[in-house]
């Protein structure tokens, strides 16, 4: 992703927290005022009922990301039992951990930390001019903290899961990511031919594992691509995320908009 897609990843992240609180804080703000005699009174009112229900729309796509998010902690088991079961080497200067099995697999796991796993299986079926071009790939991810943005995107597309075209900015920005990195091996020297084979033996990582590997996605268009490096890809999803931003932005606006509404109607009642 460029820094513009990550700048609007990140305040999309923000509105999807502070969101729910700014559509709360008028409904809490009214019920306050009205006392706890007059709670049962109040919670009927139309503008309290109408800062609820926007409540409820803000609150439904940050829980489901947060929930993402919670899970995803819970399966760092997965990662610790990886480390364990592995030993570190190194192709020259690029460092790795090889894992024993029999399928061939390179990525990048680790959010904070980020390491580089190659499979027993890899380094037997991959040439060493392959290996290192699937390395140079991985430490593009490692570089880019690819694994935490792509923590991020996925905990996003559960979130708005309910969107039609939420799915299509998730795998529209993971693209990006996998086509930096590709373009990262090779300025380091890695052939095309040897990149292309290393990305057509690899099988995709494991889906409950945070990570970022050299077979997760769009494997077709990436290899069109280095045959035909001409070929267009898909733009970045900039505005994708801050159409998104505003969606979450929308119930907070319009609740301190109601708020400030009912505010001017008591005043000239008054």
């Amino acid at each position: 992703m460029s820094r513009a897609s990550r700048l609007a990843l990140a305040t999309l992240v923000l509105a999807l927290v502070l969101g729910p609180l700014l559509t709360l804080h008028p409904a809490v703000a009214h019920l306050y005022e009205a006392g706890l005699g007059g709670l049962r009174r109040e919670a009927s009112h139309p503008q309290v009922v109408a800062l609820s229900a926007l409540t409820v729309i803000s609150v439904l796509p940050a829980t489901a990301f947060l929930i993402f998010l919670v899970r995803a902690a819970r399966c760092q088991d997965e990662l610790r039992l990886l480390l364990h079961s592995s030993w570190p080497t190194r192709l020259g200067a690029l460092h790795y951990r090889v894992f024993p099995s029999q399928s061939i697999t390179v990525f990048t796991a680790g959010v904070f930390r980020p390491a580089v796993f190659v499979s027993a299986g890899a380094e037997r079926a991959l040439s060493t001019a392959e290996l290192h071009a699937a390395l140079l790939h991985e430490l593009a991810h490692q570089r880019n903290r690819d694994v935490l943005w792509g923590l991020v995107l996925r905990a996003v597309g559960r979130a708005f899961a309910f969107l039609p075209h939420a799915d299509a900015l998730v795998q529209r920005a993971s693209l990006h990511a996998e086509c930096q990195a590709d373009e990262f091996a090779l300025r380091g020297g890695a052939r095309r031919t040897d990149l292309f084979e290393a990305i057509a033996a690899s099988s995709a990582t494991p889906a409950r594992l945070a990570s970022a590997g050299i077979a997760d996605a769009a494997v077709e268009l990436r290899l069109v691509r280095l045959v035909h490096p001409e070929t267009p890809i898909p733009a970045q999803p900039t505005r994708g995320f801050v159409a998104l931003t505003a969606a979450m932005a929308l119930p907070a606006i319009l609740a301190h908009v109601i708020a400030i509404f009912a505010a001017a109607c008591t005043l000239n009642l008054v």
